[in-house]
């Protein structure tokens, strides 16, 4: 009985080992190639080895030291202190702004960039120097040097950069024209120097830019985030309240999988050319059967099933999850087979199960021979060409709205949506009068911290592309600094003076908030409040009310950012969402165009995949874009754009299943006069869409819904029940419906010249 008890049988094992695995599951699929934690660990490393270093330096060198002796005043001690903080924050600044800003893909492009922040930075830094004894012309010129930096973003990442460092030299500069004279600048240049060589030697060496072993990385969080995909298919499948849940899930494992294709379009992250055109082939037929299996799992627990065809759906499932893949294929044959009218004729349909099964049974042999095909692909090299990927990576990550966002800024604009603009050019009016006002009034609180007014407003502007967004950030600001003021306030009470103690709550407090920065920039901001929190406490210059004027100045900022941001030539959100969603249309339209030529000419699908992974790039941007407008930083739902969003993603639902029916279509049919008209048909439409969000909503959406269903019907003695070209023309049906959806959305009107009704219902998700 002891014995029993004390040693643990394999279940025991087998418990603790899927324990595990949940937990390796979670961080993988939380953050896609590790990039969150390697970035924060990254900036740990660096600004721990460079306090260091630099304290070393100064130790060595006595840069800005003043002698001390037994009878010196304490006053000359405390500015000895004080200038070896200036260091050491220097430091800390140069591997905090590189680990943030070098963003290149290459390690050579990596080196550039960081040995151009010097550049700016000392530029800068000299200047406001120059300028400290003239508060007035030095503030002047502070909103200036901003504007300056934010327009440099038209350079792209590096530009940003250095448009980020004029700002910190000059604040710098102005910060020390009491403590630091001109004739000291260059011991300050001395320490920015060695803050940048030890951010140097840990990127290339802790942190050498490997892509290969980025690809794996973010491989391992596919994987990770596939196997959560079909764990929450099974709950779905028997709570559909959890659908929401499997729809972001789909979101996730789409940005993987999108990440993982703009790596590849980097040669050093595969063994050879011909490599990345397999993987991505593989990958895509992976991706695409595993959305689908969940999709249709979905459907299946909305539909009437006996017991025993719900416990096949169960154990299919159940199977997918525990990686047997054969056993799952088996079993959903099976139940097709159950599902499966016993004697179809031309004028008897089949059941919606019947279709419903067939797809999910395929949808399981797909993914059978996707991963098998996705294990093996490494080692292959059948393809030739070169890759191209349809999305690019910003520092490791998709780039969200930036590319909608500098678009729309450009286009021409309808009454009421402002004025077209470049975003750099926007951005550096709207940045230089924000900063300009929270001077003026930041002052007026505390003619010495009205900086921190200044930063609010500034940080506004950065990273941050639309009108929502920057306002979300704003705020974010506030909140962060909030709860960041009271965390700080208690890491002071409860660690005090010890200087080991301060140090570590330093870098934990930095590590979190780069950590948690891509959930929310206000960890981010926490993360900086507690820091200087500890920064003050070691200057003695800690106090609450010293806090609490931090908050006050920073909402001034804030509350003065979103006033511009509003006021002065604004990117409205909605403008810039209606141009993602456009684009989205315009890849649906292209797909629609790919498949009448299939139906028409048969066979040539490879085409369809790259206009798919457009239309996936497309809808990435569509939701980035869309976030801070369909839910508010207080949490309130826009209901509009929410539906209107949920009928464009069961349009690229539908697109997906067309995807694999083109891929089965070989020689069509002879013509019967159908496909041709009723394919031509909805190109018109999509197109009658497109034109609507570009401004013109006079054409109304038709609907081709009959024509292909004729067709579909006519097809069914030549292909058979479940033949890949009626399946295709069944998808292109829902399709129809699930746009005319999003027509009756946008406000479109929607005909149907083969219906007595003058308009459609949103079509319900169905296949």
């Amino acid at each position: 009985m002891t014995e029993t008890i004390t040693r643990p049988g394999p279940h025991r094992h087998d418990a603790v080992a899927r324990l595990r695995g949940d937990r390796l599951d979670r961080l993988l699929g939380s953050d896609p190639g590790l990039n969150r934690l390697l970035g924060a660990v990254h900036a740990v490393v660096s600004i721990s080895l460079v306090l260091i270093v630099e304290r070393v330096f100064v130790a060595v060198t006595g840069a800005l030291q003043d002698s001390v002796g037994p009878g010196t005043p304490v006053a000359v001690i405390e500015a000895n202190h004080a200038r070896l903080v200036v260091a050491l924050m220097l430091g800390a600044m140069i591997c905090m702004v590189t680990t943030l800003s070098v963003v290149d893909a290459g390690a050579r492009g990596q080196l550039i960039s960081m040995l151009v922040v010097p550049v700016p930075m000392i530029a800068a830094l000299t200047l406001g120097l120059l300028l400290g004894e003239h508060r007035t012309v030095s503030l002047v010129c502070l909103a200036l040097v901003m504007g300056t930096g934010t327009w440099l973003r038209r350079f792209g990442p590096r530009g940003l950069m250095c448009g980020f460092l004029l700002f910190l030299g000059d604040f710098l500069g102005f910060f020390l024209r009491g403590s630091v004279p001109v004739r000291d600048l260059g011991w300050l240049v001395a320490e920015l120097l060695v803050g940048l060589a030890t951010a140097i030697a840990v990127r290339f060496t802790v942190f050498r830019p490997r892509p290969r072993a980025a690809l794996i990385r973010t491989q391992r969080s596919y994987a990770a985030r596939s196997r959560r995909l079909a764990a929450l298919a099974l709950e779905t499948f028997d709570d559909p309240r959890k659908e929401p849940r499997l729809n972001r899930q789909l979101t996730r494992l789409n940005e993987a999988a999108l990440m993982i294709d703009a790596q590849l379009g980097d040669p050093a992250a595969t063994p050879h050319p011909a490599a990345a055109q397999v993987l991505h082939q593989r990958l895509f037929d992976l991706e695409l059967a595993l959305s689908n299996l969940a999709r249709l799992a979905t459907v299946l627990g909305t539909l009437p099933m006996t017991p025993m065809q719900r416990n096949q759906v169960r154990a299919v499932l159940v199977a997918v999850v525990a990686d047997d893949l054969p056993t799952a294929r088996e079993v959903a044959e099976e139940l097709g087979r159950s599902l499966r009218p016993v004697l179809p004729t031309p004028d008897r349909d089949e059941s919606v199960e019947a279709v419903v099964a067939y797809r999910f049974a395929d949808a399981v042999r797909l993914l059978a021979e996707a991963m098998a095909d996705w294990l093996a692909a490494g080692s292959t090299a059948d393809a030739a060409g070169c890759f191209t990927p349809a999305a690019a990576l910003f520092g490791g990550w998709l780039p969200g709205s930036t590319v909608v966002s500098a678009t729309a800024s450009e286009e021409p604009v309808r009454r009421g949506d402002g004025v077209a603009l470049t975003v750099p050019v926007r951005a550096a009016i709207q940045a230089t009068i924000a900063v300009g006002l929270s001077i003026v009034v930041g002052s007026m609180l505390s003619e010495r911290r009205f900086y921190w007014a200044v930063i609010a407003a500034f940080v506004t502007f950065t990273g941050a592309n639309t009108s929502a967004e920057q306002i979300r950030k704003a705020l974010f600001r506030v909140a962060g600094t909030f709860f960041g003021i009271i965390l700080g306030s208690l890491v002071v009470a409860v660690l005090g003076t010890n200087a080991y103690a301060s140090v570590g709550a330093i870098l934990a407090s930095v590590f979190l908030g780069f950590y948690l920065m891509r959930i929310s920039y206000a960890f981010l901001v926490v993360g900086i409040t507690v820091m200087v929190s500890q920064l003050y406490l070691d200057l003695g210059e800690f106090s609450h009310s010293l806090l609490v004027l931090r908050l006050e100045e920073t909402a001034v900022g804030a509350g003065i950012a979103i006033l511009v941001v509003l006021l002065v030539v604004p990117l409205n959100t909605h403008r810039v969402v209606r141009l993602a969603l456009r684009q989205y249309l315009e890849a649906l339209g292209s797909l629609v165009a790919e498949a009448g030529r299939i139906l028409v000419e048969g066979g040539g699908s490879e085409r369809v995949r790259g206009v798919a992974r457009r239309i996936d790039a497309a809808q990435q941007e569509l939701i980035a874009t869309a976030r801070p407008v369909r839910r508010s930083v207080l949490g309130s739902l826009d209901e509009d754009t929410g539906r209107l969003l949920h009928h464009a993603s069961a349009a690229g639902y539908f697109a997906r299943s067309l995807v694999v029916d083109l891929s089965g279509v070989g020689a069509p049919s002879p013509d019967d006069g159908l496909i041709r008209p009723a394919m031509q048909r909805l190109e018109e439409s999509v197109q009658a869409l497109t034109t609507a969000l570009a401004g013109d909503s006079s054409r109304p959406y038709v609907r081709a819904a009959a024509l292909l269903s004729r067709a579909e019907n006519s097809r069914r003695t030549a292909t058979g029940a479940f033949g890949a070209e009626r399946l295709a023309l069944r998808s292109l049906r829902l399709l129809d419906g699930a746009l005319a959806a999003v027509a009756q959305a946008l406000g479109v009107s929607v005909e149907d010249p083969e219906s007595a009704e003058p308009t459609t219902r949103p079509a319900r998700l169905v296949l």
